[in-house]
Parts: C-alpha cells; sequence; structure tokens
C-alpha cells in the first residue's frame, strides 16, 4: 500500500523523465518566482505566467499543474512572501478556465469570457472575506494595484507634460484628477488587463500546441476572423447613456462598461489589421515588424482607428466574410 506522498513522487519522477514537461515546469517557476524576489520585468513576466500552467493543463493530466502551483506556493511561504499567492491563485484559475475550455473545444470567445469570469469572481470573493476578517473595506491588496496603477499613469502625464511645455497648467490638473478618476474605473482597468493577458496566453497556447510534437490542433477557427457578438454594440449604446445619468453610481458603472466594450472592439480591429497584414508580401517576422513599427509611431491614432474599425465592422463587414449584420 502507498502512501500519501507517493502520488507526488509519481508525478515529479513523470516530469523528470519528459523534457517538454520538465522545460515548461522551469517555465513556469521562472515566470511566477522571478516577479516576487526579483522585482525586474514584473508586468511582462506575470502576464506571460499562465502560459505553462496552460500547457501542462491541455497536454498532460491536472496533476502536474496542480503540482507544481503547489511547488511555487510552498516556496512563496518559504520566502516569506505571503501578498504573491492571491497573484498565483489568479493564475492557476486562469489556467484551469482557459484548458478546461481548450479541452472541450470552445470557441475563443467562450474560452476568454471563462477564463475572465471564473479568476474574477473567485478573487473577488477571496477579497471580500479578507476584507471582512481583517475589518478592512479595501484589503492591502487592492490599494497597492491602485497606488501602481497611478503611478505609472503620472510618470506618464509628466513625460507628455515635459513635452508640451505650453500646456502645464491643464497636464498639472489632470495629474491632480488620476487618482480619484483611477478609482472610478479601477474595476474596468482589472477586467481589460486580465481580457488582453488571457488572449495572449491563450493565443501563445495555440501556437506552441500547433507546433509541438505530436501537433495538437485546437480551435480551427482563423482568429483573424474573429469578431464580436452583434448585441454587443446595445451594452456599447447604452453603457454610453448611462454616463448621461445623474447620478454617480450609474454613470461610473456606465464607465467601466463602456471601457470594457471599447476594449472588445479594440481587439477586433486589431484582427481586421492582422487579417489584411498578411496579404503583405513579406515573411510573418517582418509583417509582425512592420505592424509593431506603425503602432509605436502613430499609438494613440492606432488604437481609435482600430476601435472605430472594430465597431463599424458590424455594418462595413471589412473582411468580407459574407457576415448578415442584426442592424441594417
Amino acid at each position: 500500500m502507498r502512501g500519501t506522498g507517493a502520488p507526488q513522487e509519481w508525478t515529479m519522477k513523470a516530469v523528470v523523465g519528459n523534457p517538454e514537461a520538465l522545460y515548461l515546469v522551469i517555465l513556469s517557476c521562472c515566470l511566477t518566482l522571478l516577479p516576487v524576489f526579483v522585482p525586474i520585468g514584473e508586468g511582462l513576466l506575470t502576464a506571460l505566467a499562465p502560459f505553462p500552467l496552460i500547457v501542462l493543463a491541455v497536454k498532460y493530466p491536472w496533476r502536474y499543474a496542480v503540482s507544481l502551483l503547489g511547488l511555487e506556493g510552498g516556496l512563496m511561504l518559504l520566502g516569506g512572501r505571503l501578498q504573491p499567492l492571491f497573484f498565483l491563485s489568479q493564475c492557476g484559475l486562469v489556467a484551469f478556465a482557459t484548458a478546461g475550455a481548450i479541452r472541450r473545444g470552445w470557441s475563443i470567445s467562450r474560452t476568454m469570457v471563462v477564463s475572465l469570469v471564473v479568476p474574477l469572481g473567485v478573487g473577488a470573493l477571496l477579497l471580500a472575506v479578507y476584507g471582512t476578517l481583517v475589518q478592512s473595506p479595501t484589503p492591502e491588496l487592492v490599494t497597492h494595484y491602485f497606488d501602481k496603477i497611478v503611478s505609472v499613469s503620472q510618470e506618464y502625464v509628466r513625460a507628455v507634460e515635459q513635452i508640451q511645455e505650453g500646456e502645464d497648467e491643464q497636464l498639472t490638473a489632470l495629474a491632480e484628477a488620476l487618482p480619484q478618476l483611477v478609482f472610478a474605473v479601477l474595476p474596468g482597468l482589472v477586467v481589460i488587463g486580465h481580457l488582453f493577458a488571457n488572449l495572449l496566453n491563450y493565443i501563445l497556447v495555440r501556437r506552441y500546441c500547433q507546433r509541438s510534437q505530436p501537433p495538437l490542433p485546437l480551435d480551427p477557427d482563423d482568429l483573424t476572423c474573429w469578431r464580436a457578438l452583434d448585441y454587443l454594440v446595445w451594452v456599447f449604446l447604452v453603457s454610453g447613456a448611462a454616463l448621461l445619468v445623474p447620478i454617480d453610481l450609474v454613470s461610473t458603472i456606465g464607465l467601466n462598461v463602456l471601457l470594457v466594450t471599447l476594449a472588445i472592439y479594440l481587439l477586433q480591429g486589431l484582427a481586421i489589421v492582422l487579417f489584411w497584414g498578411r496579404h503583405l508580401p513579406f515573411p510573418l517576422g517582418i509583417q509582425c515588424l512592420v505592424l509593431a513599427v506603425v503602432f509605436l509611431i502613430a499609438g494613440p491614432l492606432c488604437v481609435v482607428v482600430c476601435t472605430a474599425a472594430g465597431l463599424f465592422d458590424l455594418w462595413v463587414d471589412f473582411r468580407r466574410q459574407g457576415h448578415h449584420p442584426m442592424l441594417p
């Protein structure tokens, strides 16, 4: 009869004997633990942390990913880092939600919805319980995240202020109002941040699985042909109208919902750009480089154009997909 440590021992032997699994374990530890103990490249590393966990959960039994999360959590506890445990739990929830959707063959839209609802719902519940236990309406983790966003935003405004010396007063007023503005749109920013990070991890997992040996085909739909649901336009219109309601709570909710819908239309606009960009007579690497240079040169304008293209794709059908729009 095996002891309780037998399954963990068997899992570790299986990982060590599998080069791919061992590579994914090492990569996950680097992406998860490096930002905790060595704060270098924190934003990018934490955004990509779910990638190796999703691959493990898609290609191998879930005990591999569960054991890895337990190992990383134990190392954080040994290092006295308690706050990153919440991030680790969110990372695990994103990985298992995304992997479960991929295993079921769900579309990218359903996969993204699940990867958002599960971690954000469980995370909000955990924060509410923690806030109740410590008798604090805003846990320290939330205030830390809020202060970080405000700090980055204020640094950006100061940089713009140095460039545009003639508008010092307006930019100074904007910098002073940033904390209140960021606090109002914090829920929307959290959802948008999770959406972009989850989508990036999904694309990487999809590409990795298609190129692995043996290849593992996922959702057959072309990502450059993706489009949001037609009914999202009503959410966009209602949330925009909510901004005109003279009730702070209603207008704040409307602003957050509007930001999320604009982010979704931005993604649809990027899909349109990639759809036509692949027709350029260059290799894929050169195509991505050209698009990246264009966005660096005219970033804000590109964001506005892509968002507008995603919104009006409902009627114009820029990719000529033979789509019959919901509205005439």
